[in-house]
């Protein structure tokens, strides 16, 4: 007897990675049905903890609410009303089909997201396009934050309070509101209900992370004058950011009355001239302009010492909320040279390892990983000038492998060069893809029927021994042949699929050792014929 387990409306066979993956379909029979997700304008959002070494990868209990003016234009990823992330922290949305977002029809999304024993987080995605987005947002631990950030938050109430984040290294922030501070959006509207405000100080080796287009690298920056200023890096003493939002989900942008912000410096810093900063020094200060997307320079701040524990902070009155830094800068390259890699490789989906080199020197200056695909591209722009060579090693981003002997060596360039270099690389060996088809066999006089497949089966894997899910690969209703260079043969994985991330991943197939290079998914059925 076959048994059939509803959801929605389009029927997807369990067997799909049963049979592909294992000798033995141990789901034989059983069928599901789903309906397909939405793709236009929509979000994979993806909540974690934001601690990298953190065995919890998602954050407890959480609980998330669609909010501001355009939430009725907002629906889960099949065109529902019912909200809510998966078990794994995944929250699937899509804008209303009929109101999709252009450049005269923008869309606001926001997202309030909390959970036990975390910050609770207000974020906002600009849509004026129908184009799809997928982001990470993590969630910091009240008690246990990532190394090198410091965060505490609190209610806003009408009385005077400070909010003042815990130590690191001995130096800490302190964000002080007098009585009767009230908070507006950028165009003037009063907070409405539940307001949050939250100070985060941040250490220079992880601010990247956390400031604005995440990178310490500036091309739009605007001096005291009003004046545009040429591209820089920060090298920082201090990162730190006051915030502010409600439930509603109004983005707070300023206080009624300046209010009192305090810093410590962390220790053992130096600044660009080498020499160990000291009481009295100024140092150039910088406001983030959330309307001009660009960092402002401020007044510059004097470092004062405090003598009960002869740390140097600065203090200074602020009404915007917003990220600042304490900053010198150092000049960088607005572009740079472009490498095109002129190989034997076509259709290869992973990345393979790289570094820049001081020419003088050899010492690393920058590691990434490149496409290597027979034109592919890749720009180093926004770098301290100097003189480097490009190193391409065979090592990659998903099996790994040799990170010291290069397969090619470009010749020496200067960063603010804005050629292009022709990287010529050659493989003996291109590397193995692993093939996976989908393919129905109907009754004879019938055929397959594309509109009863599912729109899309993703598929992800993972390395036995390890915890992190991979993506792998993406089929279609009518792109039912897929390959992917990612895995290895002979080693032994876990597979799961899903037609919509957001229900979940209902087909499972474990501890599976790959041992040939083409799996077939044979589905002889005529749930998908007509």
């Amino acid at each position: 007897m076959k048994k059939v387990f509803y959801r929605l409306t389009t029927l997807l066979s369990l067997a799909l990675l049963g049979i592909g993956f294992g000798c033995e379909n141990p789901f034989e029979g059983i069928e599901f049905q789903f309906k397909d997700p939405l793709t236009q304008a929509t979000l994979h959002i993806q909540y974690t903890d934001a601690s990298a070494g953190s065995r919890i990868k998602t954050p407890p209990n959480l609980q998330v609410a669609v909010v501001g003016e355009d939430a009725n234009r907002v629906k889960n990823l099949t065109g529902g009303e019912l909200i809510k992330p998966s078990s794994e922290g995944f929250l699937g949305l899509a804008v209303d089909p009929d109101q999709l977002p252009s450049s005269q029809n923008p869309v606001t999304v926001a997202v309030w997201a909390q959970a036990d024993g975390y910050l609770s987080r207000l974020t906002e995605w600009q849509l004026n396009t129908p184009d799809n987005v997928n982001t990470t947002v993590p969630l910091i631990s009240a008690s246990q934050p990532p190394a090198g950030i410091a965060a505490s938050q609190q209610d806003h109430s009408t009385g005077a309070h400070t909010v003042q984040t815990t130590a690191i290294n001995g130096a800490n922030a302190q964000w002080s509101l007098p009585q009767n501070t009230s908070l507006s959006t950028v165009d003037g509207q009063n907070a409405r209900g539940e307001t949050k405000t939250t100070l985060y100080y941040y250490t220079p080796q992880v601010a990247t992370t956390y400031l604005p287009n995440r990178s310490l690298r500036s091309f739009n920056a605007i001096g005291q004058n009003g004046q545009k200023l040429p591209a820089f890096l920060f090298q920082g003493l201090v990162f730190f950011q006051l915030e502010g939002f409600t439930r509603e989900g109004q983005v707070l942008r300023r206080t009624s009355a300046p209010t009192e912000v305090t810093v410590a410096i962390q220790p053992n810093q130096r600044l660009l001239n080498g020499q160990v900063p000291k009481e009295g020094d100024f140092l150039p200060f910088w406001m983030f302009d959330v309307t001009r997307n660009a960092w402002v320079q401020q007044a510059s701040l004097r470092l004062q010492r405090n003598p009960q524990n002869n740390q140097l902070f600065i203090k200074t009155q602020l009404s915007q909320l917003t990220h600042y830094a304490l900053a010198e800068t150092q000049e960088i390259c607005e572009n740079g040279p472009t490498f095109r890699f002129q190989t034997n490789l076509s259709g290869v989906d992973i990345r393979y390892y790289a570094r820049l080199v001081d020419a003088a020197t050899n010492q690393t200056v920058y590691e990434t990983y490149v496409d290597l695909n027979n034109g592919a591209q890749r720009t180093f722009s926004g770098m301290i000038q100097r003189t480097v060579k490009l190193q391409v090693f065979r090592a990659n981003n998903h099996t790994g492998g040799d990170q010291n002997t290069p397969i090619y060596v470009s010749e020496a360039v200067d960063l603010c060069d804005t050629r292009t270099i022709t990287a010529p690389i050659s493989f003996a060996t291109p590397p193995t893809k692993v093939s996976l088809i989908f393919d129905v066999t109907c009754p004879e006089g019938r055929q397959v029927d594309e509109a009863k497949l599912p729109a899309e089966l993703r598929i992800q894997y993972q390395i036995v021994g390890t915890e992190d899910w991979v993506d792998l690969i993406t089929m279609t209703r009518t792109v039912r042949a897929v390959a992917s260079n990612r895995l290895e043969i002979g080693k032994r994985y876990r597979f799961r699929a899903t037609p919509n991330p957001a229900i979940g991943w209902p087909f499972t197939q474990k501890d599976t050792t790959l041992r040939q290079a083409v799996y077939r998914l044979d589905i002889e059925s005529d749930t998908f014929c007509r």
